[in-house]
């Protein structure tokens, strides 16, 4: 008997996209504190910067589905919930003086890594519009799409904006880029996963455009510094340029999709691309802790090994925590709590009146009619 198919499969290599990206967006963070001390460290760091963020922005845009009641009560609530969280840790733990600036604009306004949950309620609002490009006009819907996408954010960065908008703008491409070209994405997958050359020939260029670029910035004399070409976080001025954040928008298209053909198959990313939302959520607070303590500063004047042993232990120690099984469950379901009261109950089916079965009719027979067998 075949199985009913559902009407939203799911899509394992996306877990494993989401896998990859949480695994470098922790240790980038992790490691972001040593990075101006070693080349070997900081080349690395920025490495990780060019495409991690872009690739779950993508990810995003591939599984995304407007729905204004998810919108708010899942994606609102999640925002709003996550930065109250932020505030007290702000508050109690870390003794900020919030009042200074302003208590009402420390909640609304993203704390560092809250920007992309604040990103992704803006971006959401596009969805309507990018997906009747995409199922109406087909690949020259998604190519104009892209194009509008790429404009806003080149665009974007000519003005100071307030609110932190700035990263709304920046990053804007990478989740269009996800809902415009997902049945070319898709495609791509199943492609790669019949064909073992579509798999090695992406991940060779990788490598070898990673690599290079990598040993050049080993090489570099001076600190690996030029912070606004990494967190793309500023308008354009002071040694930043609409061609940098061009190419970063081709590098991170690019590299995003040389990824879905090269580790689409890495089966052992899934697990933990199943549970990025605490592991995003928390582990800024735990690192920022951690730097308030004082655990990063022992390790500032050892060799490069030790630092980059403390970095794996540390960042190794929060995936393990925040990707336990209970503490998945518990965010989760406290993320979708308003979703699932909300959701409207499926119709019950009418009840219909049992008809009454017939008997066929049968003959009596009587031993004198009965047919001799023998």
């Amino acid at each position: 008997m075949n199985r009913p198919q559902t009407l939203s499969p799911r899509r394992d290599y996306i877990d494993i996209l989401k896998g990859l990206g949480i695994l470098l967006v922790v240790f980038g963070h992790y490691m972001e504190q040593y990075r101006l001390g070693s080349h070997l460290i900081g080349a690395t760091f920025i490495s990780i910067y060019w495409f991690h963020m872009a690739l779950f922005c993508v990810c995003s845009g591939l599984v995304a589905h407007f729905s204004l009641r998810k919108l708010l009560a899942q994606q609102l609530w999640l925002y709003l919930a996550g930065q109250g969280i932020m505030l007290a840790f702000r508050a109690f733990v870390l003794q900020e003086d919030l009042a200074a600036g302003g208590l009402l604009d420390a909640f609304l306004l993203p704390w560092r890594h809250m920007w992309y949950l604040y990103a992704l309620l803006f971006w959401h609002l596009t969805l309507p519009l990018l997906t009747l490009l995409r199922d109406k006009l087909r690949l020259p819907g998604a190519v104009l799409g892209l194009a509008l996408a790429v404009g806003v954010s080149l665009w974007g960065g000519t003005i100071d904006w307030p609110f932190t908008l700035v990263r709304v703008f920046a990053f804007y491409p990478f989740y269009a880029f996800g809902v415009l070209f997902r049945p070319q994405v898709d495609a791509l997958d199943r492609l790669a996963s019949r064909f073992w050359a579509v798999r090695v020939a992406p991940a060779l260029l990788l490598l070898a455009g990673y690599g290079y670029r990598f040993w050049q910035m080993l090489q570099f004399e001076g600190q690996l510094g030029e912070s606004a070409k990494i967190f793309h976080d500023v308008p354009y001025g002071e040694g930043y340029a609409m061609a940098d954040r061009a190419l970063f928008l081709l590098v991170g298209i690019v590299t995003s999709v040389g990824l879905v053909a090269a580790v689409g198959g890495c089966r052992c990313f899934a697990a933990l691309g199943r549970r990025t939302l605490p592991i995003y959520l928390l582990h800024m607070p735990m690192l920022t802790f951690l730097v308030d303590l004082g655990f990063y500063e022992p390790a500032r004047a050892q060799a490069t090994w030790i630092i980059v042993t403390w970095v794996t232990l540390e960042a190794l120690g929060c995936l393990c925590i925040l990707g336990s099984g209970p503490v998945v469950r518990f965010f989760n379901a406290f993320a979708n709590v308003w979703y699932r009261l909300l959701k409207k109950p499926a119709p019950a089916p009418e009840p219909t009146l049992r008809q009454p079965q017939k008997i066929p009719y049968r003959p009596r027979q009587t031993p004198g009619t009965q047919e001799n067998k023998t």
